[in-house]
């Protein structure tokens, strides 16, 4: 195993929490890291056990900037290395960080949809080295229903290579009101994005006792319908991580509506994501008691929630591709479920937390 650089000794005072963080787990607790990866995608789950699952890995480049603030997060977990990375899809912004993140950490098992359906050299080049990296460790290719067997913790696969659930979790199935009048995005909207490996997203369902979550990847909008409509395929949860960053592309209404979040945090950047028809459609949920970002969202303006629910709020300063990018500190969002269902979030930029009851009576599950 690669030691953690002495460099990212030093960093974490300046990345990790402004508050104190509980380093390890007890077993009564899933963490769960959102961490900043500048409108990429990086969530870290650990389990009870200190068992780990990370899903996606950031961008590469930057002098390994992801890499080493995922690092940190794992080390301020008492994790020393990544038992599952679950890779939603082959764009950079999602595996580009992995042979980054193997060089500080070791990865035991690769979890994807198999291989990329994108073309073009550069895409067809970021896939195959990210393929040639997965041959060091064990590589699994999963399909909806299949489960990871974190220890402690349910991780069932939603969806994954273009496919989505035939049947419903167990004690969801009911009918969706949210699905009528539901409009499918045309190609103007979804060509922007390069779309055909964000339909091959993993999207999965995490449950800890009574508490359950869901990561999207960059499922679209119109992958979403057969996923939940007519019937709720998914039920509710308590946590929403934000599809796509919160892109304009996913997190229809009968998606985020239906599912009943109390909380939702968005891993979005500056100026990638955070849409504002994703603020909107956020907005009007019925549950919704509170949306975290990790940026404030320079494109949602006076969208954007209270300061105390953003971990980071200033715009990138360095160039590299002609691209603004943010070298500096980064904060994250913490999650902490217990298996009563009740769970934390806090805002590692200034300590800000907010405790969620259990929800009774638990109902669509």
């Amino acid at each position: 195993m690669r030691a953690i650089p002495s460099l990212l000794l030093g960093l974490a005072l300046a990345l990790g929490p402004a508050a104190p963080a509980a380093h390890g787990q007890t077993d009564d607790t899933l963490a769960i890291y959102v961490i900043d990866v500048e409108g990429g995608e990086a969530t870290l789950f650990v389990a009870p056990s200190g068992e780990s699952l990370l899903v996606d890995t950031g961008w590469p480049g930057f002098d390994g900037r992801d890499a080493d603030r995922i690092a940190v997060a794992a080390a301020d977990a008492g994790v020393t290395a990544i038992d599952y990375l679950i890779v939603t899809h082959f764009h950079t912004d999602h595996m580009g960080g992995a042979a980054q993140l193997a060089e500080r950490l070791p990865i035991r098992t690769f979890v994807d949809h198999g291989t990329t359906v994108d073309t073009g050299e550069r895409r067809r080049a970021a896939f195959d080295a990210y393929a040639d990296l997965r041959r060091g460790g064990a590589h699994r290719v999963v399909a909806p229903g299949d489960a990871l067997p974190l220890d402690g913790v349910e991780v069932v696969v939603l969806a994954s290579g273009g496919a989505v659930l035939d049947a419903p979790l167990e004690g969801a199935g009911g009918a969706n009101p949210y699905c009528e009048g539901f409009a499918f995005q045309g190609p103007e909207i979804t060509s922007r994005y390069g779309n055909a490996e964000d339909d091959q997203s993993i999207s999965a369902a995490v449950t800890f006792g009574r508490f359950r979550a869901v990561i999207m990847g960059d499922l679209n909008w119109n992958q979403e319908h057969p996923l939940m409509c007519p019937d709720n395929k998914i039920g509710t949860v308590d946590l929403y991580l934000v599809s796509h960053h919160g892109s304009e592309t996913s997190g229809s209404e009968a998606l985020a509506h239906a599912i009943a979040p109390r909380a939702a945090i968005m891993n979005n950047g500056p100026r990638k994501g955070g849409a504002p028809q994703t603020f909107e459609i956020l907005g009007r949920s019925p549950t919704l008691e509170h949306l975290w970002q990790n940026h404030y969202s320079l494109p949602a303006g006076d969208a954007n929630r209270p300061e105390r629910f953003i971990a980071n709020l200033d715009e990138g300063v360095a160039q590299e591709d002609g691209r603004t990018v943010h070298m500096g500190p980064s904060h994250w969002i913490r999650a902490e479920a217990r298996r009563d269902g009740s769970f934390t979030v806090t805002n590692s930029r200034t300590g800000f937390s907010h405790r969620y009851d259990l929800r009774e009576p638990e109902s669509g599950r």
